[in-house]
């Protein structure tokens, strides 16, 4: 494979692992934290997180499909062409094209526009839905695999250890949470001493 392809493959599948993680994290804090201590809703800080997290989301968005970017996807199918790669260009271009559509019928390029690349503070407030960002990143990393599949590039795959180290987190402050109110209720009770096998099953720990 051409050097300068197997360049331009990369940073587009970079971007795609980090639409992908991103999107993880958007979704396990909105729908997984709701009933957790610290949530959107009554933690600052995880809003903030949250909310930088979604920008970064919009403009890799952008990334992928803007005309002069140099990873998206309208580059990558221009550059090949040039080079003669051997590929089903005609539906590389038909699937391209949906997915641009598929953007442009998002309100994100308004968002990455008013708010994220020239930071107007006057624009009236756009809002998001995280469907559409779902929707979205699963419609980018299929239309990457066919690429990638037509090319014939051996992708690495996505690791879920990110969003997996980001539930432990919660885990194990839930595990923390039981513990203190059984050791607090048992104070308040008298009780001096516990048993480690009781505080091992209200935690499901392996201690």
């Amino acid at each position: 494979m051409n050097l300068e392809l197997e360049d331009r493959i990369k940073g587009l599948e970079s971007i795609i692992h980090g639409l992908y993680q991103n999107n993880s994290l958007l979704q396990y804090m909105s729908f997984n934290l709701h009933k957790e201590p610290y949530n959107l809703f009554n933690n600052i800080g995880l809003y903030w997180i949250w909310i930088n997290i979604m920008g970064i989301q919009i403009l890799d968005f952008y990334k992928t499909v803007g005309k002069h970017e140099k990873f998206s996807f309208i580059k990558l199918l221009n550059f090949s062409k040039e080079l003669k790669v051997i590929a089903d260009f005609e539906l590389l271009e038909k699937k391209t094209k949906q997915f641009i559509e598929s953007y442009n019928n998002t309100k994100f390029e308004i968002v990455r526009s008013k708010y994220l690349a020239h930071q107007d503070l006057n624009a009236p407030e756009i809002r998001t839905d995280l469907n559409s960002i779902e929707s979205l990143t699963q419609e980018i990393i299929a239309l990457f695999e066919l690429y990638i599949k037509e090319f014939g590039y051996k992708k690495n795959e996505i690791s879920k250890r990110i969003i997996d180290s980001i539930n432990e987190i919660f885990t194990t402050v839930n595990e923390y949470d039981k513990l203190k109110s059984y050791l607090i209720a048992s104070r308040i009770k008298g009780i001096d001493k516990v048993a480690i096998s009781y505080l091992k099953e209200i935690t499901n720990s392996n201690f």
